[in-house]
This record gives structure tokens, C-alpha cells and sequence, in this order.
């Protein structure tokens, strides 16, 4: 008898590492809890949520060819059951379905038992909070009438950060601690919601989540509002936020400041980067300068944004006079021929760059007696001549470098209101300058995850898929601040997971996860029967990064088969 002989390959990857946080973080308990499904499907609408949340989290487009993907994974990593062919377990409907459920279910409670399930496993410290939003944009139009009793979130056209005015979009705000900037709430908002309308919402939602309120809550400058900083204050809450400068406080101490240079007080020195640079960063308080309800300012000097605010200004100088050049070439012609609408002009120019108070500008008159036909016709022997008086215009413009000196004097600040009164000024530009970790999240969000384009017509199912778009993005911080814990727990300042063996001290979660990419588990098979299974060894790296957020090895092996 002939022998047919295949060999069947399934990829591994890291799969066992996406599965061991899901377990971590009791995704399938929690999950089986609130959405029960209904016994009669073959596969569980949790099992179908989960299974969508590791697509997510491993492949390039999400919702893209589902069972295509899926087919080339272990399906027993995938918690998608042994089905004989993968279409069977995953089609679009089945997906349609979960979402719905999901939709339908209690998802604030499910978000809260997740947010406590993690920070008691992971043991976060919930002393800091950071908030910020982002948009997600979408593309097309979406119905407004409800599916199911229970509304959606509006995709409406608001103030798009994705700089696109013109679509419509989703506010997706996030919360993550300071230990690690691992998100810990997260709620969608109508397209349409200004940031300054969501802070006490959040806020009383971290209350219940830490069970007191004394935690510092960071956010930008949306939430330096008299509304949302009372009630954090009235409620024995702390904040820390940026005073926009449409403030009064603003303009008084920078006119201040312009006539009374001041250093300040030496903070913090950051080191240099190929990226950003290095950055001396000084701190002023006064008691003569308080907002008006009665809170600290702190005004910190940055040296990079020192060079920034002189440099911008130095631009628009520049270009301020290349429009006045140009303005000066077109007078006496078409409608500048008076000096009210060369006036009027010139002030256009002058308050487009905001270069009033730096330039000194004067319109000058000069009067030429002109000899003119006094009649119609070409001019002949008999041709008689009138003298009229003429008034031509020029510009004439110079730099007040005095305005300029002073204007530098207040370079480089930026204000931070609070009312903590127990720390310094470091500890609180130490607290603000974490926020950057949090952008990172919503970073990931539109780049590594892909969440846009959207590829759903539903709102209602748009909104549930958001939701496994928050746990990837837990998941990915987790992953992250369990890495770096190790490798400072184990002296390592870096380890070589960049391409070419390149060293990075700060691993990403994009990065762990592609670490472990080309190991697969193989099947010989001979006249359609298994006669052999074995695994790729993992290398070196991936030994290391597996040791690291203490993974077993057995999971890359035939052991792996009885791991649920």
C-alpha cells in the first residue's frame, strides 16, 4: 500500500503569552458570567469575543479573513473549540452575534470586575491616575435609529484629533495608573463631547475603583475648569492639570515675567535623546500669583521649549515681513489706493502672526503735482493740460528689539495648577511628565492596533468592539510592565529585540510579541492519520523574553496540547 505522507504546520507564536494574561486578567470567567450565550450554539459568544480579542491583538487587519487567519493558528490556542474546519466555528454572523451580546451586556459592571480582578492580580498602585482622549474617525453613514432598546454612542463630527473635521467620530477616553501605564478604565463618548464634560464622570468612577479618593488624578488642560476642579477638591480628591492660557492668570504672570526675568528653581534635568534631546527644567511659585479659586500655580520653565517659543517667534517675523514686502509692492494700485485700506490691510497682517507689539509700522504720504489732458482723445498741438496734486503711499516698518528682549524673558513656561500643598514643585512636574505614557496608549490604539478604518456598519457593534480594543490595550501594558519589572529585577538594561539583534532597554508590547513569531507546531501525517507531532525549538531571544514574564517553556512543547 502506497503511502501519502503531509506534513500540516500551525503556527504558536505568542499565542501562549496572550492566553496566560487572558487568564490572568479571569477574561473567561468573567466573560462566561456575563454573556452566557445560549446552549444551543456550538461555540460560546465569550468564546467567540475571545477569540476576537486575540485577532486584535496578533494580526495586521483585524476582522480581515477571520477563518483564513485562524486556520493557520493551533486551534487550541485560539479557544475556538476543535471544530473540523475552522469556517465552521468562525463566520461572520457568529461574530455579528457575540458582538450584539456583548453590546447588551452590563458592560460597566464587567469593566469594573475586570479593572479589580487586574489590579489585585497584577498588584497596581493606584496612587496616580492619568486621563486623556483620543478620536476614532470613521468613514460613511451610520444610521441613528437604535437597534436594541439600548442606545449606542453617537458617531456625530466633533473636534477630530486625528486632524480630519470633515468625518465623523468617537471619543475614546482612557485611564491608565502610573505603575506602568497599565489602562484601568476606559468609557466612549458621543462624537461630539468636549473633553471638559467628562472629568467628573471619570473621576467619581476611579473613586469607586481605588475605594477612596485621595489619589492624584493628572489630565490636560480640559480639566482646569472652576466645575471639575471643585469637585475633585470638595470630594478630598487631588488633581494635577496644565491652566490653559486663556486664563487671566496666564497673561498676568507672563507680562510679569516679561518685565521681571526670572530663572526660577533648578528641578530636574533630563537626558539627552537621538529623539528629543536633553531638557533643564526650572519651576517658579509665588504666592502672588494663584488662580482664582484659590490653587497653587507652579510655573515650570522648559529649556527645549525655551528654543521652541523663540524660534516660532522668529518665524513668524519672518513671515510677517515677507507679507508686508509684498504689501509694500502693491500699494497705489487697484484697492490700495487709501490710506484706510492700506490700514486696514496692514493690521490684517500684523494680527494674522500676532506681531503687533514687535514691529513698527508707518504709512507715509507723499503729494506729486501731475500735468493730465483735460479732455478725452490723443494728444495734438491744440491739446490743452490740467495740474492736478497726487498722494502715493509707501511703507515703512522697523523691529522693536526692545519688545523683543522682553518678549524673551518669558520663554519657555508653562503653568501647572493643583491643589496638593505636600508635595514640591519636582514631585508635581514628576507626576505631569508621565502623561506621555498614556499618548503612548492611544498611540498604540490607531497604529499597532489598527482600530481604523472600522470594519462595521452597526454602532451597536462598532461600540462592543471598542471594548476588546480596551483589554488588548491592558493586556499590552501589563505585558509591559511585567517585562521591565524583570529585567530590572535580573540587572539586564536591555536585551537585543530590535531587528538585527539591535539592544532596546524599554520593550515594547509590539515588540515582545513579534519576538516570539516563527515557532509552529508540525503534524506528519501518512493517509490522513497523525503519526507524529513535534515543535520548533524557540531561540535564544525567545527563551530569554519567555523566562522573563515567566512563561513555561512546556507551553511551546507537546504539553501544550493538554493546556486549556
Amino acid at each position: 500500500m502506497d503511502k501519502n505522507r503531509t506534513l500540516r504546520s500551525f503556527r504558536i507564536d505568542s499565542l501562549p503569552v496572550i492566553n496566560a494574561y487572558i487568564g490572568g486578567c479571569g477574561l473567561p470567567a468573567i466573560f462566561g458570567r456575563f454573556i452566557p450565550g445560549k446552549p444551543s450554539r456550538k461555540i460560546p459568544s465569550a468564546g467567540i469575543l475571545l477569540f476576537l480579542l486575540r485577532n486584535i491583538m496578533l494580526s495586521g487587519f483585524p476582522l480581515y479573513k477571520l477563518s483564513e487567519w485562524a486556520g493557520d493558528y493551533m486551534p487550541e490556542l485560539l479557544g475556538i473549540g476543535m471544530a473540523p474546519r475552522i469556517s465552521d466555528a468562525i463566520n461572520d454572523d457568529r461574530i455579528g452575534r457575540a458582538l450584539d451580546e456583548l453590546f447588551l451586556a452590563d458592560r460597566a459592571t464587567m469593566l469594573t470586575t475586570i479593572a479589580l480582578r487586574v489590579i489585585a492580580g497584577y498588584r497596581l498602585d493606584l496612587r496616580c491616575f492619568h486621563n486623556d482622549s483620543t478620536t476614532v474617525t470613521f468613514h460613511g453613514a451610520y444610521r441613528r435609529k437604535p437597534k436594541f432598546d439600548k442606545s449606542p454612542a453617537r458617531i456625530l463630527r466633533g473636534f477630530n484629533k486625528d486632524h480630519r473635521p470633515d468625518l465623523k467620530q468617537l471619543v475614546f477616553n482612557l485611564v491608565v495608573c502610573a505603575d506602568g501605564a497599565v489602562p484601568v478604565h476606559f468609557k466612549l463618548h458621543d462624537g461630539n463631547v468636549t473633553d471638559d464634560t467628562t472629568h467628573t464622570q471619570t473621576w467619581d468612577c476611579l473613586r469607586e475603583l481605588a475605594g477612596r479618593p485621595d489619589f492624584i488624578y493628572v489630565a490636560d488642560s480640559k480639566l482646569c475648569t472652576t466645575h471639575n476642579m471643585s469637585h475633585i477638591a470638595r470630594s478630598g480628591g487631588k488633581f494635577i492639570t496644565v491652566m490653559p492660557r486663556t486664563r487671566k492668570e496666564y497673561h498676568l504672570f507672563i507680562q510679569w515675567a516679561r518685565e521681571n526675568p526670572v530663572r526660577g528653581q533648578p528641578l530636574w534635568y533630563r537626558h539627552q535623546s537621538p529623539r528629543n534631546g536633553s531638557d533643564r527644567y526650572h519651576g517658579y511659585e509665588s504666592g502672588s500669583f494663584i488662580s482664582e479659586e484659590g490653587y497653587r500655580i507652579i510655573w515650570i520653565r522648559s529649556s527645549q521649549k525655551q528654543k521652541i517659543d523663540a524660534q516660532t517667534r522668529k518665524d513668524r517675523l519672518k513671515k510677517t515681513q515677507e507679507h508686508l514686502r509684498a504689501l509694500s509692492l502693491g500699494l497705489n494700485k487697484y484697492s490700495l489706493k487709501t490710506r484706510k485700506a492700506i490700514r486696514e490691510r496692514l493690521e490684517k497682517i500684523l494680527a494674522e502672526h500676532n506681531m503687533q507689539e514687535f514691529l513698527d509700522c508707518r504709512i507715509i504720504a507723499a503729494r506729486k503735482r501731475e500735468k493730465i489732458k483735460s479732455a478725452r482723445g490723443r494728444p495734438g498741438p491744440n491739446a490743452r493740460y490740467k495740474h492736478i496734486q497726487k498722494t502715493y503711499y509707501r511703507l515703512e516698518w522697523s523691529v522693536d528689539d526692545n519688545s523683543l528682549r522682553k518678549a524673551a524673558n518669558a520663554d519657555g513656561f508653562f503653568p501647572l495648577i493643583t491643589n496638593i500643598g505636600d508635595l514640591d514643585m519636582k514631585q508635581i512636574l514628576r507626576h505631569y511628565k508621565y502623561q506621555p505614557n498614556l499618548e503612548k496608549r492611544h498611540a498604540y490604539l490607531k497604529s499597532v492596533l489598527e482600530v481604523a478604518p472600522m470594519r462595521l456598519k452597526t454602532p451597536e457593534r462598532i461600540e462592543a468592539l471598542l471594548f476588546l480594543y480596551y483589554l488588548a490595550l491592558m493586556i499590552y501594558g501589563l505585558m509591559e510592565r511585567d517585562m521591565r519589572a524583570a529585567m530590572k529585577k535580573n540587572g539586564l538594561r536591555s536585551i537585543p529585540i530590535y531587528p538585527e539583534n539591535r539592544e532596546c532597554r524599554r520593550p515594547s508590547a509590539e515588540r515582545i510579541l513579534e519576538s516570539l513569531e516563527r515557532i509552529s507546531r508540525h503534524e506528519l501525517r501518512e493517509n490522513g492519520e497523525v503519526k507524529e507531532i513535534f515543535f520548533d525549538a524557540p531561540n535564544g531571544l525567545q527563551k530569554e523574553v519567555l523566562k522573563l514574564l515567566e512563561i513555561p517553556l512546556t507551553y511551546y512543547s507537546a504539553a501544550a496540547l493538554d493546556i486549556p
